[in-house]
């Protein structure tokens, strides 16, 4: 077999986004490459299946899991071939290869790995049965690398790449070299954009660069992906976890208040090197300049030192802060760990040492005051989310009635949760999926029907028993053994014997999806990605094991579209846990805000479109116990409004033309480097020009002091005479000001020069290969002040390349290899400003007079120094020192946009 039969062909109609892909297929083709990002629930198996048969050659398919795997025989032969089950060349086992093999990376890498051949250390010695054995090994994997050989494979599919780990990337890279050019087709919903330099290139040498990119609010827009909202549900901790958390609270009070009295420790402190001579010690302090910053903020807390005797190193007038826990974990750290100087106080470390410990508040070499790691996972496990998604169930239940389809995704089974008999029925502690399901169970929702699906084990309602004896055939039936719960004869447990047990997962999202179950609990691991069940209008994410490419992946189960109901939208609820008695929000939605960062969607306004947390227009910290019920009220209120969704989502969309997802920057005003045009050239134009015409002004009304003025009238025609010979003279250097200040004093105008800069230094180093004149630069402010910079033009991942350098030169300078020093003036003020040059481009020295020599161009003079020489060391010190005040200042922010 050489070729897929003739009659094969996809069943359906072609998405709008599908079709337009297929159309330019042929040309993405021409180099034997299509790589295509989409996000979950596109279509992108589908798509990846067609563009198999329009190579129409041998074919493997490789996905990072079982369930992705079986996905792409369940879509073929549900969408493609015109028959019930899958035929003869196609095979799931890469050790028995067929024309059509679907296989997973660790297979691969089973195989590859083990056939290759291994040189054996000099120094290794093996008795006679492992050699044996590792021979035995060798030699099958030879012959199953030999059999695949045999079958001729000229198509390689690779599926959510971003999955490989560097030992199947090496497996995966050496199976496609011993291939004879093969066509490479990569499909991903979530690339590694964030990676480092290094991964990145790793990940492209395997799929090769990207093609076609297709986003969430384009395929909202086109109905390909279902109107969605993200929520988020607020909890305090339950009783028991409030106590701990108070009595670890009281502990810490009482350690600061220990220290603060602690005189031994006050003077070990107030005589350090640092205090005494400061400026003998600028290069140690402006290493660790957060450490210098806690000594001074804890010995003036004491009333021991004036902080303004050292605010020439702070660089700042303002006032320091107080001593809150932060800057005290910062001192007690740097005292116990790392700093040389208190090493000598061995008692004193000592004692301290030993307290903190007792109270848990040392974790591997560092400090904790405002929270441990026993008490952040305490608060993503609280038990409070039981309670919490209890009252979202009955919220959605009420809203959708007997249209719901709720799925709550959760990290751990529990199993020992769940009770033998109705008298054994214990206090559930813990999230899992057996105490959610006992939890929804004990609530006891009218007309809410509950099940459970993961690998150990599946329950259903007893109601569901005749739809399950109509779906399911009768040799499946023969395996399948059903049984009562022992405590609740309502519900049924499901066990299915031999390779029939596969099948539950499609029995019972059959059922799920006619209604038979309203509310299905399960793991991530089994339901969190690869499983397709596009009924789901509703998701409780109850996991925090998950990466966030899994969060995407979970969130994705629900934004499909659902064929036959047009009008389908979903809620995406996110479960936090919160201490009210705390001021800041704690490191449960601190974990969610990152993950946030994998989100794309609507404002709860429906003004515009972006991922993170910001779109939700929530106001968090502080956050007591009354506000908490406010936002949990809040968000049943929006979330309540389900038909909104599509009118957010088409107002967002269809604000203008051409819009795109696209990579942003968000920074203050003040982190800027405004042009120096503005400083010197343009402010001081503006000044000689009315300088000068005064300076005539006033020469003229000293001659017309002496002349005799034979009216008043006369008097006044003599000075507007003056008045426009003054204006004369000053009028040239004021309109070239004028038109300076215009051309180049707008900050957008500015950030746009500094942004140019980069682009047209990265493309001269080549590190961006698309056309300068495909690139341009955008740059808009908020009406808060923000500056947003983002690129029109190029691919996604050298978007990503010039806003991090951007980033890299508007934040405080730490250990560059090149740095810029800029000169401004105005009047008798002479200021000096500092600027990294960003590290991908400093790698050179060729490089960073390329970008200083762009940099005079566009933004102003300025003096390039290498930080490596004594001269350069020096002047980083001091470029250090201006920055130590900028501790404070909110950094710049990467966001994904539509526009």
């Amino acid at each position: 077999m050489k070729t897929f039969p003739k009659d094969i062909s996809f069943l359906y109609d072609w998405r709008t986004y599908q079709q337009r892909v297929l159309s330019s297929l042929e040309e993405h083709l021409q180099n034997r490459h299509f790589h295509l990002i989409a996000p979950p629930g596109s279509g992108k198996t589908v798509l990846g299946l067609e563009v198999m048969l329009r190579l129409n050659e041998p074919t493997i398919i490789l996905a990072p899991t079982l369930a992705i795997k079986n996905q792409w025989l369940e879509r073929f032969v549900e969408l493609f071939l015109k028959q019930n089950k899958a035929p003869d060349w196609v095979s799931m086992d890469l050790k028995n290869p067929k024309f059509l093999t679907i296989t997973t990376y660790q297979s691969l890498h089973s195989i590859v790995s083990k056939g290759a051949d291994k040189e054996e250390s000099k120094d290794e010695i093996l008795i006679e049965d492992e050699i044996n054995e590792r021979e035995k090994i060798t030699s099958y994997s030879q012959t199953v690398l030999e059999s695949i050989e045999q079958i001729g494979f000229k198509t390689l599919i690779f599926d959510e790449a971003h999955h490989l780990r560097s030992s199947w990337w090496k497996s995966a890279m050496q199976f496609r070299s011993q291939l004879s050019q093969p066509n490479l087709v990569a499909l991903t919903a979530t690339p590694p954009y964030d990676v480092s330099l290094s991964e990145w290139n790793r990940y492209i040498e395997l799929c090769g660069p990207i093609d076609i990119e297709i986003s969430v609010p384009e395929l909202v827009k086109e109905q390909d992906l279902c109107p969605h909202q993200d929520y988020l549900y607020f909890s305090a901790p339950s009783f028991d976890e409030r106590e701990t958390i108070q009595s670890f609270r009281d502990d810490v009070s009482q350690t600061r208040e220990k220290l603060l009295a602690n005189s031994v420790f006050v003077n070990m402190l107030k005589e350090h090197p640092w205090m005494i001579k400061p400026d003998d010690h600028i290069e140690s302090i402006l290493a660790a300049p957060s450490y210098f910053s806690s000594l001074l903020i804890f010995l003036n807390e004491a009333d021991e030192i004036k902080w303004k005797d050292y605010k020439h190193i702070l660089g700042t007038k303002k006032t320091i802060p107080k001593l809150e826990l932060d800057w005290l974990e910062t001192l007690l750290t740097g005292c116990i760990y790392q700093d040389p100087y208190t090493q000598g106080f061995e008692e004193v470390i000592k004692e301290i040492k030993k307290w903190l410990s007792r109270i848990g508040a040392i974790d591997r070499k560092k400090v904790y005051l405002r929270s441990t790691k026993k008490i952040d996972r305490m608060l993503l496990t609280s038990v409070s989310k039981l309670r919490s998604i209890n009252e979202i169930v009955q919220f959605e239940a009420s809203t959708l009635k007997d249209d719901l389809r709720l799925v709550i995704l959760t990290d751990y089974i529990r199993l020992a949760d769940l009770p033998r008999n109705a008298d054994d029925e214990k206090k559930l502690t813990r999230l899992g999926v057996i105490p959610i399901f006992e939890s929804l169970r004990r609530n006891m929702m009218t007309g809410v029907k509950l099940g459970v699906l993961c690998g150990s084990v599946v329950i259903l309602p007893r109601s569901a028993i005749p739809a399950l004896n109509e779906i399911i055939s009768c040799e499946i039936k023969e395996n399948l053994r059903i049984t009562p719960l022992q405590h609740d004869d309502h519900y049924v447990s499901l066990q299915m014997n031999g390779s029939q047990s596969q099948q539950v997962v499609r029995i019972m999202t059959e059922l799920f999806t006619a209604g038979e179950i309203h509310v299905l609990t399960g793991t991530t691991s089994l339901l969190g990605e690869g499983w397709d069940a596009p009924s789901i209008n509703s998701i409780i994410l109850a996991s925090y094991v998950g990466t966030f490419m899994l969060s995407n992946q979970m969130r994705g189960r629900a934004i499909r579209v659902q064929r036959g109901n047009d009008h389908k939208s979903s809620t995406i609820w996110h479960l936090v846990c919160i201490d009210p008695s705390q001021k800041e929000t704690g490191y449960d939605i601190d974990t969610l805000s990152r993950r946030f960062k994998a989100f794309v969607g609507v404002s709860h306004t429906g003004d515009y479109i972006e991922n993170g947390m910001d779109r939700l227009n929530l106001e968090l910290a502080p956050l007591g116990a009354t506000k908490l019920q406010n936002l949990n009220q809040q968000m049943f209120d929006h979330a309540r409004r389900r038909s909104e969704l599509s009118t957010h989502w088409r107002q967002a969309t269809d604000k203008s033309g051409n819009h795109k997802m696209v990579e942003e920057l968000k920074t203050a005003p003040e982190s800027l480097p405004r042009s120096t045009l503005i400083t010197n050239t343009i402010k001081a134009l503006i000044m000689q020009g009315l300088m000068f015409g005064l300076f005539i002004f006033a020469q003229l009304l000293e001659e017309i002091a002496y002349l005799e003025l034979e009216s008043f009238i006369s008097f006044l025609y003599i000075v507007l005479f003056v008045l426009a010979i003054s204006v004369i003279f000053m009028l040239p250097k004021t309109i070239k000001g004028i038109w300076l200040w215009i051309k180049h004093g707008r900050l957008e105008t500015s950030a746009k020069q500094l942004g140019e800069t980069v682009i047209e230094t990265l493309h001269h180093l080549d590190l961006i290969k698309t056309d300068l004149d495909e690139i341009e630069m955008k740059v808009t402010q908020e009406f808060n002040g923000f500056i947003n910079f983002w690129l029109n033009g190029g691919t996604r991942y050298e978007q990503t390349l010039i806003l991090e350098a951007i980033q890299e030169i508007q934040e405080p300078i730490d250990n560059p290899r090149y740095f810029i020093k800029r000169k401004s003036k105005w009047g008798p003020f002479l200021r000096y400003d500092y600027h990294v040059v960003p590290q991908v481009i400093a790698r050179n020295k060729k490089g960073a007079e390329f970008f200083l020599q762009q940099w005079k161009k566009r933004v102003g003079k300025a003096e390039l120094i290498f930080a490596r020489t004594l001269e350069g060391r020096q002047e980083l010190l001091k470029a250090r020192m201006k920055s130590l005040s900028a501790a404070f200042v909110r950094k710049t922010e990467r966001v994904s946009a539509w526009k």
